[in-house]
């Protein structure tokens, strides 16, 4: 039992000092703060149509439109009016996937098909998906109170000793690729965001706001449109 529990620690400190993978690039010479900001989106994704009925149903046929207001509203707040907005929603053919990477890590980068050079910078987004799930994780204090190999353990020490071995999450989350690129047209920034929303019951109208608010949020935060 006791090698068990070693091995079992050995490995869970290996994992804890693993790499992790990036999940953003932001080019170190961009360092001006644009005067403009004009994002450009594909139409998002829904996997169950039923959750949108549910929670948005006045936009069951028009996600899209929803989908904007949320981007209007939360960069607006975001940058506190400090950089001219625009918001185009546009055909998938008006978007150019390429890639980039970080190391070794690759990203799809969306890119419009047409930009205005000199006439600020552009945001774009896309591969937008909103998914309902349920994850289930380790239950860290069932395996570190020596239940799950058979150890003695008082149940009072620990209430999640008996727990079972995972622990499950529900969740909407929101997977999303962006780029931006600056007034000459080179791309500056990019990024793959993937974003939970948790709830214990059942999902809300909340929780799609979350979402978008949190991919707002990682989007532009480390870049010098909030300078």
């Amino acid at each position: 039992k006791l090698r068990i529990l070693l091995l079992a620690a050995i490995v869970m400190l290996l994992a804890g000092c693993a790499k992790k993978a990036p999940t953003f690039s932001v080019a170190q010479n961009w360092t001006e703060k644009p005067n403009k900001l004009t994002v450009v989106f594909t139409e998002p994704l829904v996997e169950n149509q039923d959750d949108l009925k549910d929670d948005l149903e006045e936009y069951a046929d028009k996600f899209g439109e929803w989908f904007k207001a949320e981007l209007k509203k939360d960069y607006e707040s975001i940058t506190k009016n400090s950089v001219s907005l625009d918001f185009q929603k546009v055909d998938s053919t008006a978007m150019i996937i390429e890639t980039d990477h970080v190391d070794t890590t690759s990203f799809k980068t969306p890119k419009p098909a047409s930009m205005e050079q000199g006439n600020g910078y552009y945001l774009a987004i896309s591969n937008v998906i909103f998914s309902r799930r349920e994850d289930a994780t380790r239950n860290a204090a069932y395996y570190n109170s020596g239940a799950a190999f058979g150890a003695n353990v008082n149940p009072g020490e620990n209430s999640m000793a008996f727990a079972g071995e995972s622990i499950v999450q529900k969740g909407l989350w929101i997977y999303a690729d962006y780029a931006i690129y600056n007034q000459a047209g080179e791309r500056v920034a990019f990024g793959h965001e993937e974003i939970r929303s948790s709830f214990t019951y059942a999902m809300t109208r909340s929780d799609w706001e979350k979402c978008v608010l949190a991919f707002a949020k990682r989007s532009i935060a480390r870049t010098p449109i909030l300078k």
